[in-house]
């Protein structure tokens, strides 16, 4: 909802700054002697870009909303573990259905700048601020990443701190049970 209330306060404000563009200008004021000339308006040469720049915040702001307001009305589960496997709609779409336990070769939670691999300089100046779940696996089709962002998971951070320590439970029986065999 806070997303949602800054895009419609952009919107309004970039209205108003359109609307204050296109204004005609004010009337001659008439006085006892005659009339003075209306006042020059002082037109703000940096309006245009003031406006593109509400517009944008507007759009970025609607963004969040619906990717927000879409995880909230839909309440599924990012990532879920059931008889030693992983389950995710992320690994669907990379044409993975589950994963092994025993498949995953690195589990980090920490700042998302922190995570293996080069990050653009805009996307690493966002990941300082957010932190994430970084799983590496290894599969037939060859290795490949997993990365949950504590934006994407209700609970946070903290939400994702709890799971790692869950799939690090799953594991370890896992991997000591490969090493028995």
């Amino acid at each position: 909802m806070l997303f949602l209330a800054f895009a419609v306060v952009a919107f309004v404000v970039a209205g108003l700054m359109y609307d204050d563009a296109h204004a005609p200008p004010p009337p001659p004021v008439p006085l006892a002697g005659g009339l003075w000339p209306a006042p020059a308006p002082r037109r703000d040469p940096l309006a245009p870009l003031h406006m593109i720049v509400l517009i944008g915040a507007g759009c970025g702001c609607l963004f969040y909303a619906a990717r927000h307001g879409r995880r909230a009305a839909t309440a599924r589960v990012a990532v879920r573990i059931e008889n030693g496997r992983l389950y995710s709609d992320l690994l669907h779409d990379a044409g993975i259905g589950s994963l092994d336990a025993r498949d995953i070769t690195q589990l980090l939670v920490d700042r998302a700048d922190r995570f293996p691999g080069d990050l653009s300089v805009s996307v690493g100046l966002g990941a300082r601020f957010r932190h994430g779940l970084y799983l590496a696996y290894r599969t037939d089709q060859g290795p490949g990443v997993l990365r949950l962002m504590d934006n994407d998971v209700d609970g946070g951070t903290e939400q994702l701190r709890r799971f790692a320590a869950y799939l690090e439970a799953w594991r370890k029986p896992a991997a000591d049970q490969a090493r028995q065999a």
